[in-house]
């Protein structure tokens, strides 16, 4: 029915328009009484005079007295008694004089009492016409305005009926009467529109609340959505929700028993940090064992490697021994038959079958020569002779891992026999098998030692192309005097095999071995490429709408460096765990060569498939382990995230790999187990990571490069910063400037310092994780102070950066992409921003703020929603060691 109201509205404002027209031409004087009035007297009038007005009533009055005083002295002054009647006369004239001057002077009573109220009224309607005159009055003030009017008719009421005034009263009170009219409707009408207008302002209200209901809902859908997505994060926010009420309930309780809890919550955390304490000392003493434990099995293994080979030694020689004691028996024995046929005479049946004379075996070593690229100069000769039998990090010849899995074909490796060339050529190590014409009626064969045979493929170079080597020792090769032998690896070194091989060749002439000579081989070791390397890579999955601004701001940060950006589709929201991209070395003549090799996820192998490098095809992709059976806290353990590379540090030149430790659950152990075996970024150093909600080591520490060549900087997670940045904003008066912006946990920074359950919770992560995982960090990676830069960040109680983290950021070529941390605007400034920018200064870092608002709601940021692939080091790892 609202629009009835505004029908009446419209014609009541109709009118009102018109009387309000009225209203105004009413000049200022309408409500002043006329003081040109004429008083009307009864009775005689002195000469026959009719007042006109007050004044001649006071005339009057005056005449009269005159009178009187005339006529009572004409009266004294009479001398005859015959005048008698002249005494009448004047008295009769005296009386009528007197009863005329007291019915003037009544009427003078009458008529100043009536011009009294009548002034009074006009007072009041003056009062009342100044108050309607006011611009966009209210109904109060209309309100006012009756008030007046209805005073002034009230007033003019009091007028006498016998006054002179009293038909204008009546007059003025009809016209009062129509201002008073005109008043009460104008406050009518105010009140209408006060009161509409308050419930169009409640509707607008109400609508508001619903639009509110609305977006609510929108949001609420959204959420669910997400949950639906990632099943895992949605009950650890469930659980982060049931947290937070917990601890808003624990806070309620607290503050009615505040120095109470206070008193308790000092000795529990004296206790905590005496068993923290007792904790470290069991966990250094547990590392030092460990660390002992570790020298004593790998000694153990040199030592059984030692005696192993020394025993292989001696054989090889026992061998060779026997041999030529074996040729050098063979020569007498054909000696004497020779010197025997020379002096006898022959018999009809000697000379009916002779003896043919057997290939001299060949006793000279440089007859026989095998041997690999020992000295890593690109080129086998003879100076690759030297130490040709043990294999070291630093010297001898270096297969490749060049597993096959990955082809087209899918066909197993332990089937596959024949080697494409060039492509698969160019990952087999030569081995070159040099003979004489001697040999040309031996037979030649290649064997592996056992331990090392499942692991390796030898293939023989032909001019059919390559062809696959029985290495059992049952087949020959192909016999040439240069023969050409490929090596692959199917496997790098791990907790079953140390990566080496021995390759024997063996001639075989007669059923005798006639020469032999062995060979150890060792696989390139696998490596990862630090954060300060070169990047040509950088790969992001598209998720559609939800991230592509991320996507448009990755690319505009990234294509400007050199590097590529690769969008991928899938399921692979977060890229660094699905794969670590690493690298493997092989000398070459002119250059080095280097090969990209990585480690595939083991989780969801079908929603997870290998990613090709866009500028190498080449890439190999390989897996350690089974995968294994996480709960839901510790389900992102095993992600690559958790497996990070210092740049070059002293005593490992090639960076030193450390990982976070959740725990019961820890990181694959199969995965350290193959770091360690590569002997070369390990052992690798764990970091306490049990806290966080990822348990991934890339949420709090990163390598970042300095403008100068060599130069770097660590960066940590510092919730101490975190909180000091707040109380700074709060204390330059920015308290109610909003942080988070258009985040879930959206708020200002004073409600944020006012949440002590949450600055607790970060101060004490400061103080009892982050400080000791510094100081672990310097000694193990001789950092020193200046090298260290604390980043502000704060965590939720479920270990979730509370904003963007910026921490979890890639360096690439020079330039940091780092998470937009939506921190308070201050002169259009983002103040987390400059203040990342200010520590990063010195360094001459450049750094790119990207808005990952869908990852931070997922609980991930700018790292962990991309990979990279870096270029290698540029010098070999064998000219690197500290023992070159």
């Amino acid at each position: 029915m609202r629009w009835v109201r505004y029908i009446a509205i419209a014609i009541i404002n109709g009118f009102g328009v018109v009387i309000g027209i009225i209203w105004v031409a009413v000049p200022t004087t309408v409500a002043q009484p006329s003081l040109n009035y004429q008083l009307a007297l009864s009775g005689q009038q002195p000469d026959g005079e009719t007042p006109q007005s007050l004044s001649e009533l006071y005339k009057l009055r005056d005449r009269l007295k005159v009178q009187l005083d005339n006529l009572a002295k004409t009266s004294d002054s009479a001398p005859f008694p015959a005048e008698l009647w002249k005494s009448a006369i004047h008295r009769q004239q005296s009386q009528t004089l007197t009863q005329q001057l007291q019915d003037v002077q009544s009427q003078i009573q009458i008529e100043e009492r009536a011009k009294y109220n009548w002034d009074d009224a006009a007072k009041l309607a003056a009062q009342a016409v100044e108050i309607g005159r006011t611009s966009n009055p209210s109904s109060v003030t209309w309100e006012q305005s009756q008030r007046l009017w209805q005073l002034a008719i009230n007033t003019l009421r009091l007028i006498p009926h016998d006054s002179f005034l009293a038909d204008g009263a009546i007059d003025k009170t009809i016209e009062y009467q129509g201002n008073l009219s005109v008043a009460t409707y104008e406050m009518q009408v105010a009140r209408s529109v006060e009161k509409i207008r308050a419930e169009e302002e409640e509707i607008r209200e109400r609508a508001r609340q619903e639009q509110e209901k609305k977006e609510f809902a929108r949001r609420e859908i959204e959420r669910k959505e997400q949950e639906k997505k990632d099943r895992a994060r949605k009950e650890l926010e469930r659980q982060e929700f049931e947290r937070q009420e917990l601890a808003r309930q624990e806070l309620e309780r607290q503050e009615l028993a505040r120095k109470e809890l206070e008193r308790q919550e000092f000795e529990r955390q004296e206790l905590a940090r005496k068993e923290l304490e007792r904790q470290e000392l069991a966990r250094k003493e547990l590392e030092r064992q460990e660390l002992e434990r570790q020298e004593l099995a790998r000694k153990e293994l040199e030592r059984q490697e030692l005696e192993r080979q020394e025993l292989a030694r001696k054989e090889l020689e026992r061998q060779e021994l026997e041999r030529q004691e074996l040729a050098r028996k063979e020569l007498e024995r054909q000696e004497l038959e020779r010197n025997q046929q020379a002096t006898s005479q022959p018999t009809p049946e000697s000379t009916a079958t002779p003896t043919p004379a057997p290939v001299t075996p060949a006793a000279s070593p440089p007859n026989f020569f095998f041997a690999g690229d020992t000295n890593r100069d690109g080129q086998i000769n003879e100076q690759d002779e030297a130490g040709k039998e043990q294999w070291s990090l630093s010297k001898g010849a270096l297969i490749l891992f060049n597993d096959r899995n990955n082809d087209r074909g899918k066909i197993p490796t332990w089937k596959q026999t024949k080697v494409n060339a060039p492509r698969r050529a160019a990952m087999l190590s030569q081995v070159n098998l040099t003979l004489s014409e001697n040999f040309k009626t031996s037979q030649l064969f290649i064997t592996a030692d056992s331990i090392a045979s499942p692991h390796i493929s030898v293939f023989q170079k032909t001019g059919d192309g390559w062809k696959p080597v029985d290495i059992s020792g049952a087949q020959p090769l192909v016999f040439s005097t240069d023969i050409v032998l490929g090596v692959e690896a199917k496997q790098f070194a791990d907790r079953n095999w140390n990566g080496t091989v021995n390759l024997k060749a063996t001639a075989i002439n007669n059923g005798q071995e006639i020469a032999s000579t062995t060979i150890q081989m060792g696989v390139s070791p696998w490596m990862i490429a630090p954060n300060t390397a070169p990047v040509t890579e950088v790969q992001v999955s598209d998720r559609g709408s939800v991230n592509s601004e991320f996507i448009s701001q990755l690319k505009e940060a990234v294509e400007p460096t050199g590097a590529q950006v690769k969008i991928l589709q899938g399921d692979r929201t977060w890229m660094q765990d699905t794969q670590k991209n690493g690298y493997v070395q092989l000398p070459e003549k002119s250059e080095i060569r280097q090969f990209n090799v990585a480690i595939k996820s083991n989780s969801d192998p079908d929603k997870n498939p290998p990613v090709k490098l866009t500028q190498d095809r080449d890439l190999k992709v390989f897996n350690i382990g089974n995968p294994r059976s996480l709960d839901p806290v510790t389900q992102w353990s095993d992600g690559y995230g958790n497996l990070q590379v210092t740049p070059p540090i002293p005593g490992y030149p090639m960076g030193r790999v450390y990982y976070g430790n959740s725990g019961n659950a820890g990181f694959n152990p199969e995965l350290l187990d193959f770091i360690q075996a590569q002997r070369i970024q390990g052992p690798p150093v764990d970091i306490d990571t049990s806290w966080l909600l990822t348990r991934q080591v890339d949420e709090i520490i990163n390598f970042i490069p300095a403008q100068t060549p060599g130069q770097y900087v660590m960066a940590i997670a510092s919730p101490e910063a975190g909180v000091k940045l707040l109380e700074e904003l709060e204390g330059r008066g920015y308290g109610d400037v909003t942080i988070n912006r258009g985040l879930s946990t959206q708020t200002t920074v004073s409600a944020a310092l006012q949440n002590r359950a949450l600055i607790q919770h970060n101060l004490y992560l400061q103080q009892q994780k982050l400080n000791p995982i510094v100081e672990k960090l310097k000694r193990e990676f001789l950092l020193g102070d200046d090298q260290i830069i604390q980043v502000p960040v704060m965590f939720g109680y479920s270990g979730y950066a509370w904003w963007p983290n910026m921490v979890n950021s890639v360096p690439v070529n020079g330039k940091l992409l780092v998470s937009n941390p939506r921190g308070a605007m201050i002169d259009g400034v983002d103040y987390t921003q400059e203040r990342l920018r200010q520590l990063l200064l010195p360094a001459g870092v450049s750094v790119s703020f990207l808005d990952d608002r869908y990852y931070q709601e997922l609980k991930g940021n700018v790292q962990s929603a991309t990979n990279t692939v870096r270029k290698p080091e540029d010098r070999p790892f064998w000219q690197s060691l500290p023992n070159n």
